[in-house]
């Protein structure tokens, strides 16, 4: 009795205010925390997607950017200042997040970046060609043309199958985009020749990303890929005598166009890509001529057609179409 007293009084006291106080959750008082939580409970496919649609949101400023810087530049003139502003938005970006800590596994992939590096450089200076005979807007649409691409070197490289009414939905989506920008003439057949060898190359890019990059991070990636296109095409642009100071007008589109496209999308896209096959990322990507007619609308006042508008809807129908997974 005494011994209930002197311990299991107390005991009691201290069980009983326990039990009496509300719970307390543990939520961080960190933004960066919570932010990491809540994508972490995301599902994978629903992730790769979210960030393959930023992705095709940022690099469609690209077309509107490059139009307007280079109707006083020519594409090697435009793309080696294109690409070391994107360059020092990535390095810039690094040494914020990481100091001078040199990139891990950087070495030891010397020879796939150096791959990737020409592949896009090939890719990029016939995309900007293309851009700079016509419409940006009919440019995006061509640009699909990786999807059949990516679609097609993810099955047969890599294994990864769709099934018959996600290829359906391939086709919708393409045919949709062809709706919306779909037009006829001489120049027309150039851009698309261009565009077509242009998005080869970069689908090429995308499966050395793919396959053989996994241990680089998409940071880095993105960084080295656009510092490696600055060097080549700066030496073919110095080698043809086409290099030349932009205006500050160029320099405006120049400096806010090269954080969108080259850098900021390609972050997201690379990042995206442990979580989303290569060919429906590649699908999902197939909206960035939605994106590059919104930015006309915005910018310049361009009104979309009917005929765009439902090609929109099509090719929206079509990438939801491909990304839906019967249980």
């Amino acid at each position: 009795m005494e011994d209930w007293k002197n311990g299991g009084l107390e005991d009691w006291k201290v069980k009983n205010s326990q039990s009496s106080q509300p719970p307390v959750l543990q939520l961080s008082s960190s933004p960066t925390l919570q932010l990491s939580a809540l994508r972490a409970a995301l599902p994978k496919q629903l992730k790769g997607t979210v960030l393959v649609f930023a992705s095709a949101a940022c690099v469609s400023v690209t077309f509107i950017a490059s139009k307007q810087a280079m109707q006083e530049l020519t594409p090697l003139g435009f793309t080696p200042v294109w690409f070391a502003i994107a360059s020092v938005w990535g390095v810039s970006f690094y040494l914020l997040r990481y100091g001078s800590k040199w990139p891990i596994n950087l070495r030891a992939s010397s020879w796939p970046l150096l791959l990737l590096g020409l592949l896009n450089g090939l890719s990029n200076y016939l995309f900007f060609t293309s851009i700079d005979l016509g419409d940006p807007t009919l440019v995006a649409f061509f640009s699909r043309s990786e999807t059949i691409y990516t679609v097609l070197l993810g099955a047969w490289l890599l294994g990864e199958r769709m099934r018959r009414y996600q290829w359906l939905g391939v086709i919708v989506a393409m045919a949709g985009a062809g709706l919306m920008t779909f037009r006829a003439g001489q120049i027309v057949w150039v851009m698309l020749l261009l565009t077509l060898i242009s998005n080869f190359f970069l689908a090429l890019s995308t499966l050395v990303a793919k396959k053989s990059l996994g241990g680089v991070s998409p940071l880095t990636l993105s960084i080295v890929r656009a510092i490696l296109m600055t060097t080549m095409l700066g030496v073919a642009g110095l080698a043809a005598g086409q290099l030349a100071w932009p205006s500050l007008t160029a320099w405006l589109w120049i400096i806010g166009g090269a954080f969108f496209g080259p850098f900021l999308s390609y972050f997201l896209f690379y990042k995206s890509l442990p979580y989303l096959d290569m060919s429906k990322g590649a699908v999902v990507r197939a909206t960035q001529p939605l994106f590059v007619a919104g930015y006309s609308l915005i910018l310049f006042g361009t009104v979309i057609s009917a005929q765009q508008f439902v090609g929109g809807l099509v090719m929206i129908a079509g990438v939801a179409v491909m990304l839906w997974e019967r249980r």
